[in-house]
């Protein structure tokens, strides 16, 4: 449904009809897709791949340009270099099998094949123009991606996917943060809680999330809401790490919460004022 102007998706935020991170798919390109599990697909079918080809093809494409040397040690590191060697010889003349269409070329130096449409490579580039645009001039179209984008490779334990998925987190939570302050200076209160809340929703004990939501809170005048946001980050860093926020957070929030009292307390001394006169 059509909300003013925007269109809802089916969690309920609001984003642009067409943005930017979503290009037309053509048919005809071959894709690799991360996030919520791994799926390669060629001349608009699903590739059956095994395991150990599926761990090269992801590799190459979540390190970038590797040596085989690099690729062989880190995916079959029980074993010797040269059985190592073997093992991704054998994972690549399985993929050369699949498919007429190369996904990983290159000889010495491995790499994805530059046609590929790859779903991480393509978010990542829509975030850094977010981070790029700064705090005002972000991309507030990629919102409903960013608040409900899936988990890259979930059930794979690697330390080279773990840093993988640690690293586009980070990107996700400040491109959120971001986008919630774009919104807010655009005066889209509950867009931008919304962009917050997802942060928060990541992060709960990252103060700078909490921050940008107090921020909107401020922005809309509802100094109550902030000062029940504080509190309930006081309490969960209290518990879960025996901290309190830092004063710099408390400050922004008490600083308006004098200016509101002294808003409430004009009209009792006008009162005052004119009883006297």
């Amino acid at each position: 449904m059509p909300v003013g102007g925007h269109m809802t998706n089916e969690s309920g935020l609001v984003g642009e009809p067409t943005p930017d991170f979503v290009p037309e798919e053509n048919p005809d390109v071959p894709k690799l897709r991360l996030l919520d599990g791994f799926r390669a697909v060629v001349d608009q079918q699903t590739l059956s791949i095994p395991l150990s080809a599926r761990r090269v093809v992801a590799y190459v494409a979540l390190r970038g340009r590797s040596s085989r040397a690099e690729v062989a040690g880190t995916l079959w590191p029980e074993v010797s270099d040269s059985k190592a060697q073997a093992c991704l010889r054998t994972a690549l003349w399985r993929l050369r099998q699949l498919s007429e269409h190369p996904l990983v070329t290159g000889d010495e130096t491995l790499r994805l094949d530059e046609s590929l449409d790859v779903d991480v490579s393509t978010l990542v580039t829509a975030i850094r123009r977010v981070i790029n645009d700064g705090e005002c001039g972000a991309d507030q179209g990629l919102l409903p991606t960013l608040a409900t984008m899936g988990e890259l490779l979930p059930g794979w334990y690697d330390d080279w996917v773990l840093l993988g998925r640690e690293r586009l987190r980070q990107l996700q939570l400040h491109a959120l943060e971001l986008t919630a302050q774009a919104l807010t200076c655009d005066g889209r209160y509950a867009e931008a809680i919304e962009a917050a809340m997802a942060a928060v929703r990541l992060e709960p004990l990252r103060e700078s999330a909490t921050r940008v939501l107090i921020e909107v809170h401020l922005a809309e005048d509802n100094v109550v809401e902030a000062i029940r946001r504080l509190e309930f980050f006081r309490k969960s860093l209290a518990t879960e790490l025996g901290v309190e926020p830092t004063a710099e957070l408390v400050d922004l929030v008490r600083s308006r919460q004098t200016v509101a009292h002294a808003r409430r307390d004009v009209p009792d001394m006008l009162r005052r004022n004119r009883h006297l006169a």
